[in-house]
């Protein structure tokens, strides 16, 4: 008798699963970022990421804020591949390789949006 009624319980509490799925708010997905075309100093060896930003300053380098405050600086050499002429406060995307020079640079007709996702209303003692 307790092994059916254990069972019974066990396939209740999976078929609610999905139910408890379908309450929780969705998440934002990040904003597309800019494609670069695929290059040959972009390898699994030395691989390249993609950071999407507006310039603060130009000196030797570019220094790019992300929309969530925090800064880095790209390296831009003769071979950086340039859309256009780019100046403080545009907004840029670049293909950084991962010595941290840039093999791409792309000037953007927008600001790049921070992404906030939703705070839970639950916390860990509320699943307990």
């Amino acid at each position: 008798m307790k092994r059916e009624v254990s069972l019974g319980l066990m396939l209740v509490g999976l078929c609610c699963i999905p139910v408890v799925s379908l309450g929780q708010e969705p998440t934002t997905a990040p904003p597309p970022q800019a494609a670069f075309p695929p290059s040959d100093k972009c390898t699994t060896g030395t691989p390249c990421r993609n950071v999407t930003g507006e310039v603060v300053k130009i000196e030797e380098s570019y220094w790019i804020q992300f929309p969530n405050g925090q800064q880095t600086h790209i390296r831009v050499k003769p071979e950086t591949k340039i859309d256009s002429r780019v100046k403080v406060g545009d907004s840029i995307a670049a293909q950084l390789m991962s010595n941290g020079d840039a093999e791409a640079v792309i000037k953007l007709s927008e600001k790049p949006q921070s992404v906030e996702l939703p705070k839970p209303e639950r916390n860990l003692s509320d699943m307990r």
